[in-house]
């Protein structure tokens, strides 16, 4: 049965301003109360609480699809003008730059490494910008797929032109190379039982993968496929295989297949071992995989047509391809995100709806009707940014809009709060609101 958490108070949404003329890369605007920011919860139509927009500042949008940790001791960082820098969270002010860095590959509590146009790699002190070591990691110009990740201790370094290499964190020394990689639009996946997984395209349409020893980078097998990674369970890789697979040829006409094909792929030998078929489909020839996600037993496929928008979630148990072992979220509407904390995102109609998947609790959000562009919920807040330049603060648990400020924006990156201070990346600018009282 589905339960129904719906808000029915009234809501003012004032007209909404964007505070502060255009700032320089390297200013910052300031604010007290934001003009442009008003609270949801309404008593005689004045706002019971005022939130603050902080500061913003202007930046090139780099990092919007960045991963992980996004701050280090009280700094945020951004780049502008061909320079990495580095801003207090508290106050926007610029504490370091860098020249010609770009956005940071690796931060951790107490370091920042990032690639520069030379192809250097560097690492500096997080909070004073300081050079601990850098060295020569690529032949300038740098591609713009250069890429370091840190797993398990050691980082690794790839680059667009081919090779991948590994340094030890600390002092900057290269442990090894192999320069013999292909890496076009490649992906370092991770280190499973001892072998480094990368990969890379081979035509932009087929997949290869390699296994290296980690310690050493010695090849030790390589796949090639109609494959993307998925995870890694029991020993085994496990990879999604593409619908291009089951259409043996450009055309119009229908193609039978699945909604979700999964191989496993031995880790020590890159030898496919088994495949399993999820969900038979009549016809495949326009069905595409925006991403999937695999947590616990229960595998969760995001799907589309090439012809529409609309994105939808069929989550599936791993091991089991049958019908009766899958759960289709379509009636719920548009996917916007998770699962998260075990709730998933949904807007239909322009209403904005989490399902949580244990039982089915379904909560309806307020906030301005608009398609959403970019939704991110921690820990009791859902965050949204609108096709309309809107952006929302709302109550994950109540669904009350707690906020709503224009920043205009139409792209997003990973959204992040510290010490009460909510700092928003978008293609433009960056943002640092005030985490509204109801949240603290």
């Amino acid at each position: 049965m589905t339960h129904s958490v719906i808000i029915t108070s009234t809501l003012l949404l004032a007209s909404l301003l964007t505070t502060g003329a255009a700032f320089h890369s390297s200013e910052v605007a300031q604010a007290g109360t934001a003009a442009g920011w008003t609270s949801a919860a309404v008593t005689e139509q004045i706002p019971k609480s005022a939130a603050k927009l902080l500061w913003q500042i202007n930046n090139d949008g780099q990092g919007m699809y960045a991963d992980g940790q996004q701050t280090s001791r009280g700094l945020v960082f951004y780049t502008s003008g061909s320079t990495l820098r580095a801003a207090d969270i508290a106050t926007g002010h610029l504490k370091w730059s860098y020249k010609n860095g770009t956005y940071p590959q690796i931060i951790t509590n107490n370091s920042v490494f990032f690639i520069t146009g030379e192809g250097e790699l560097v690492k500096v002190a997080a909070d004073t910008g300081k050079v601990l070591w850098k060295v020569k990691a690529a032949k300038a110009p740098i591609e713009v797929g250069a890429q370091a990740r840190l797993i398990s201790g050691v980082i690794y370094f790839a680059n667009e032109s081919g090779g991948i290499a590994a340094y030890n964190p600390v002092t900057g020394a290269k442990m090894w190379e192999n320069p013999t990689i292909p890496m076009y639009a490649g992906s370092l996946n991770g280190i499973y039982n001892g072998t480094l997984l990368a990969s890379s395209t081979v035509d932009n349409i087929r997949s290869q993968f390699f296994g290296l020893d980690s310690a050493t980078g010695k090849l030790r097998w390589r796949t090639e496929g109609l494959y993307s990674f998925a995870g890694y369970r029991d020993v085994r890789i496990l990879l999604r295989e593409s619908n291009a697979a089951a259409v043996k040829a450009p055309t119009s006409k229908s193609a039978p297949g699945y909604l979700m094909t999964l191989v496993s792929m031995d880790v020590a030998t890159g030898k496919i071992t088994s495949r399993e078929n999820y969900q038979p489909l009549k016809d495949v020839v326009k069905l595409y995989n925006n991403r999937m996600m695999i947590q616990g037993s229960s595998v969760y496929s995001v799907d589309g047509n090439v012809d529409q928008s609309e994105l939808y979630l069929t989550r599936f148990t791993l091991g089991k391809p049958t019908d009766t072992a899958t759960t289709s979220y379509a009636s719920y509407g548009n996917w916007l995100a998770g699962p998260t904390d075990g709730r998933v995102f949904f807007q239909k109609d322009q209403q904005i709806q989490s399902v949580t998947i244990a039982d089915k609790t379904v909560v309806t959000f307020m906030h301005p009707a608009s398609p959403v562009i970019h939704l991110q919920k921690i820990g009791k807040a859902v965050y949204a940014g609108f096709e309309n330049g809107d952006f929302s603060i709302m109550h994950a648990d109540t669904g009350a809009l707690l906020g709503t400020l224009k920043l205009h924006a139409q792209l997003y990156g990973r959204i992040s709060v510290v010490n009460g201070t909510v700092l928003i990346p978008t293609d433009q600018k960056l943002f640092a609101v005030s985490l509204p009282q109801e949240l603290r």
